[in-house]
């Protein structure tokens, strides 16, 4: 294989490598808290909903988010693929990540150059792009729903056109000219993205100075930047149009208009104090780990060769980066609530670059044997002293056994995949697995009614089923309509709402039904019973179905003058492996005590039993002087309904 083609093929490998690595642990569920809200469950929704996402909106990461999200969920669809929702926003970041690799090695790539390696020293960039790929933060960040490692592939992509620019500047002024146009474009985009990103701009304009200070002298050039730079900014006009257009995502607050809540967004008002001194300055910088947390994940050694590093770039090239890295410090040094987050993870390549130039230092220099050292004779680049071999071979196994390290470290955290804690969709999912009422109103308590929201506004589930408030609900029944309530939910909705529902019934194992009058449509039992079962207690009859386990409606009258006591309910398999409880009809809503005389109540229940199953036992009962009196003990057939 050629030299030339070797740097090409490891690049695509390391691609390729990474992608399985970050598809195997790619996440796919959502632990409780997460769904309460902060940044992975608010990028979420923004790039479902094309919805402006934190302050100041992010605008460009949000819609290319959209179109990521929607594109491959439509392709997935043509394949009759059903693609985990959480797995298809978290492969955006991965997306980025892999795009941030790419962009790490042809760096270093760039800054191994040498005589003797012209297309630069391939395995050394390969092996610490990889190190860097199993670092933890850089890891779970990619296989998460964040924009960080989009913030990461955006300074690295500063710097990779500023090496093409410094190296292209002096033999191709028009090709100069672009590109300084397309760097200032890569400046401007943090206005519309992460701002931290920014903190690089400085010390890159003055590098870019250094180099061609005659660019000072050229005010049309000079213009075209600062336009190309304010270019990503018209991205602001997608913030305030889909903002305006929905009053209901401007969050806590009063504003006058729409004019009046997006310059509040943008400007970030709600986060201006964590973007001040504070009242410690430094704290943040020591509390929260900071600049521990590098050494740790990257290890001592590598932070100091990092470091160490810095004097061996290019000087412009050492410029760039270390004064980078000199702002990303300050920055940590004076936010006390922790944005230094925000440029920890680009100080990590950042500081490997350092150590990329200081291994080409020993390895990549001029050798000069001991007469062509002191005499102008032509160098032989084929001379290479058995000492400068082993330092450079030493690192590169050194090296190994860094990626081996951190890659055993990193995995047990930022494996994201089928978490034990990611069961924040697991009860919502079964709400949500079973025949609703077309456009069904659906009310729960505020962790099942988080799951919902997630499961019908992103996963798309629930057909055409919203959620609503206990205010939305007390309007639909005013209306004549029905709501369902989750069984748990349903004493404290019946005790907020302003209107009474003229009925209460059961729909299946975990809705209950509020219908208005009028609104609830007559159901009758499949298997008709009419029978008497103790205390004027009446079965009408049941229903059942087969879908999740046995789905049975139990159908409860009261004979006339009877006043029964409140007899709870137990319905059971046969062999006793499963049962459900209720301290009365409707979850114990509708009491047989308040029954009238000729009414019906319908009564539901859910068994997770196989559907060979050819009966079901029905026991009334109550406790009484310690233990439990049975009214009746039936035996319901499971061969006579639909």
């Amino acid at each position: 294989m050629s030299a030339l083609r070797q740097p090409r093929l490891a690049g695509i490998v390391l691609l390729l490598a990474a992608a399985l690595l970050y598809w195997l642990t790619l996440d796919n569920g959502l632990r409780p808290g997460e769904l309460e809200g902060g940044d992975l469950i608010t990028h979420q929704y923004a790039q479902v909903q094309a919805r402006p996402s934190n302050a100041p909106g992010y605008p460009l990461y949000t819609m290319g988010g959209w179109l990521w999200f929607h594109g491959l969920k439509t392709g997935a669809g043509w394949l009759g693929i059903s693609p985990n929702p959480t797995s298809l926003l978290s492969s955006y970041s991965t997306l980025w990540a892999l795009l941030s690799l790419w962009l790490l090695y042809q760096i270093l790539l760039h800054i191994t150059r040498s005589p003797i390696r012209p297309q630069g020293d391939w395995p050394l960039a390969w092996l610490l792009t990889v190190f860097y790929a199993v670092t933890y933060f850089f890891w779970y960040y990619a296989t998460t729903t964040e924009q960080y490692t989009s913030a990461i592939a955006h300074t690295l992509a500063i710097l990779y056109v500023y090496l093409r620019w410094r190296d292209d500047s002096p033999r191709r002024s028009s090709t100069s000219y672009y590109t300084i146009l397309f760097l200032a474009f890569l400046c401007g985009l943090s206005l519309a993205h992460m701002v931290t990103v920014a903190l690089v701009v400085p010390p890159l304009l003055a590098a870019v100075l250094w180099q061609e200070p005659k660019l000072l002298r050229r005010p049309g050039l000079i213009g075209a930047a600062v336009l190309a730079a304010a270019l990503p900014l018209v991205s602001y006009a997608y913030v305030y149009l889909r903002g305006a257009a929905h009053p209901e995502w401007w969050g806590t607050g009063e504003w006058a208009s729409a004019g009046a809540w997006f310059w509040s967004f943008v400007s970030t008002a709600q986060g201006q104090d964590e973007l001040s001194w504070g009242l410690v300055p430094g704290a943040a910088f020591f509390a929260n780990g900071f600049p521990q947390l590098i050494w740790q994940e990257l290890s001592v050694p590598v932070v100091v060769l990092g470091l160490l590093g810095l004097g061996a770039l290019e000087k412009r090239l050492r410029l760039v980066v270390g004064g980078t890295l000199l702002l990303y410090g300050l920055l940590c040094w004076v936010d006390r609530f922790g944005n230094w987050f925000q440029v920890i993870l680009p100080a990590y390549p950042l500081l490997i670059v350092g150590v990329a130039a200081l291994i080409h230092r020993f390895d990549g220099r001029v050798i000069r044997t001991g007469r062509a050292a002191r005499s102008s004779e032509e160098i032989d680049f084929s001379v290479r002293p058995r000492r400068q071999y082993d330092v450079r071979n030493t690192a590169l196994a050194l090296l190994l056994l860094l990626i081996l390290w951190r890659g055993l470290a990193s995995l047990p955290d930022a494996d994201s995949r089928d978490r034990p804690g990611d069961t924040a969709l697991e009860r919502p999912t079964r709400l949500l697995d079973q025949p609703l009422p077309a456009g069904a109103a659906l009310f729960a308590a505020k962790d099942d009614a988080l799951g919902l929201s997630y499961l019908i506004e992103i996963a798309g589930q629930g057909s055409d089923a919203h959620l609503v408030d206990k205010f939305e609900a007390s309007q639909r029944l005013a209306q004549g309509k029905s709501v369902l309530v989750t069984a748990d939910a349903a004493h404290l909705l019946l005790g907020e709402l302003s209107i009474a529902p003229a009925s209460i019934s059961g729909w299946s194992g975990a809705w209950v039904l509020l219908s208005a009058s009028g609104a609830e449509q007559p159901r009758q039992p499949a298997v008709v019973l009419q029978q008497p079962v103790g205390d004027g207690i009446i079965l009408e009859g049941y229903t059942y179905r087969w879908g999740g386990g046995l789905n049975l409606w139990l159908f409860w009258s009261v004979a006339e003058g009877a006043s029964p006591a409140d007899w709870s309910i137990s319905v059971r398999s046969l062999d006793g492996s499963a049962q459900q409880d209720a301290t009365g009809p409707v979850f114990g809503l509708r009491p047989f005590s308040s029954l009238a005389a000729g009414e019906v109540v319908i009564d539901a229940y859910s068994l997770p039993i196989p559907a060979q199953a050819d009966a079901i036992r029905l026991i009334l009962y109550r406790s009484r002087d310690g233990g439990f009196e049975n009214l009746a003990d039936e035996t319901l057939r499971l061969d006579g309904g639909d």
